[in-house]
């Protein structure tokens, strides 16, 4: 998450929708003010070298900068034993404790975050889950339909791909959504009008493509999902079809 007192705004991170690589760009805007909490080493390593932060997430600005030296000093088989400092501010942190555990007034400041088809964000997260550890060491974030098919099964009917229901993580300290979504089907045009407005003065920022890995936009859900599996996510995520605006697959036309 990053809290912007240079350009006064708050990102809230969700879960796979593209966040790492609007947070590393949004950072090397930043002043030395501003709130950046770490990312996975891996990606921390990009961001430091394309000029972005991490910073004042915890209460030992010394301990953080010890581990951004090492980060960006380490090669990709030592990153993954990198412990990160202790943190008061989290990655994906929810809103509402953004702005409690801040100690200026920040309740007005615009609140941006990005969004995605939840049947995306499951295929996605259910990717990671089986591949991160090969990510983590620099290697390709790409598991086999097979494993991922396998996968579903199980984090479906257990719920716990309720991981990627990011609606929550938007909402105030008054419990309504507080956000300017950027949707990840159109990002490249969306982040360019989100930093015209934050920052005028801004050249263009390129967006890295962090995490890469299974593409899963480019999936027909019909043809990951059986049509039970999607008759549970249209119930777990209803919420987030409804308000985000993505389209709902009805269970006959599965």
């Amino acid at each position: 998450m990053i809290l912007s007192h240079e350009h006064r705004f708050i990102f809230v991170k969700g879960m796979k929708v593209a966040g790492t690589s609007v947070e590393m760009a949004l950072s090397t805007i930043c002043g030395p003010e501003d709130i950046i909490t770490p990312i996975a080493p891996v990606d921390e390593k990009a961001r430091l070298k394309m000029g972005g932060r991490c910073q004042n997430y915890s209460s030992d600005p010394e301990e953080e900068r010890a581990y951004c030296t090492r980060v960006s000093n380490a090669d990709l088989t030592q990153i993954p034993s990198i412990p990160r400092p202790q943190h008061q501010f989290y990655n994906h942190m929810p809103l509402h404790e953004i702005v409690s555990r801040c100690n200026r007034c920040v309740e007005t400041y615009p609140v941006v975050a990005v969004e995605r088809s939840p049947y995306s964000k499951v295929l996605s997260w259910m990717n990671m889950r089986i591949s991160f550890s090969k990510y983590r060491r620099g290697q390709s974030m790409v598991a086999s339909m097979s494993e991922i098919t396998a996968g579903l099964t199980t984090a479906i009917e257990s719920r716990a791909v309720l991981a990627v229901r990011n609606i929550d993580r938007y909402r105030g300290r008054d419990g309504k959504l507080h956000a300017r979504l950027l949707r990840y089907d159109r990002l490249e045009e969306d982040f360019k009008s989100l930093v015209r407005d934050l920052c005028p003065k801004c050249e263009y920022l390129p967006l890295p493509h962090a995490k890469k890995g299974l593409l899963a936009d480019t999936f027909d859900p019909r043809k990951i999902f059986t049509p039970t599996q999607i008759a549970s996510i249209n119930e777990l995520f209803e919420e987030e079809f409804t308000t985000f605006g993505y389209e709902m697959i009805q269970r006959t036309d599965a």
